[in-house]
């Protein structure tokens, strides 16, 4: 096999373990990976409610699957919705403090399991490694055209 074959398929095996490893990190905790990216979402707002289309939006989510997953998240307690103040059609959705203490508990594991990785590595292989990781994100987050990749 040619070796930039060979790159390309250890690259896609590499963000699968990850992905893998880090969906039974968050499965720990009863979480899925849309539903941890919604409270990301949410944590970001700082405070203030989202609307269901712009949290499905920031997730890329449907709005249907959107709603399974805040459904999911109120019945664990870690979100609540609310009347959207601009539009009483419409709800909004906060994350509560519980879900706040439960996403720092996840965002801690995550460092630790990341650190841990990282120390199969020598301080010299890190600091090479997350030079070439910022290249790489760099050339790929410049080549998406506007509204992204076109099949």
């Amino acid at each position: 096999m040619e070796e930039r074959e060979d790159l390309g398929i250890r690259l896609l095996r590499l963000i699968g373990a990850l992905r893998a490893r880090f969906a039974r990190d968050l499965s720990r905790y009863g979480l899925t990976l849309p539903q941890f990216l919604a409270l990301c979402s949410l944590d970001h707002a700082e405070g203030q409610a989202l609307r269901m289309g712009d949290l499905a939006a920031a997730t890329h989510q449907s709005a249907a699957s959107m709603t399974g997953i805040v459904d999911r998240l109120l019945e664990q307690g870690w979100v609540e919705r609310r009347p959207d103040p601009s539009d009483r059609r419409s709800v909004a959705v906060a994350l509560t403090p519980e879900g706040a203490h439960m996403l720092e508990q996840v965002r801690a594991d995550r460092r630790q399991a990341v650190e841990m990785l990282l120390r199969t590595l020598s301080p010299r292989e890190r600091t090479a490694f997350y030079k070439i990781l910022g290249k790489l994100l760099k050339a790929l987050e410049e080549d998406v055209p506007p509204g992204g990749f076109k099949e």
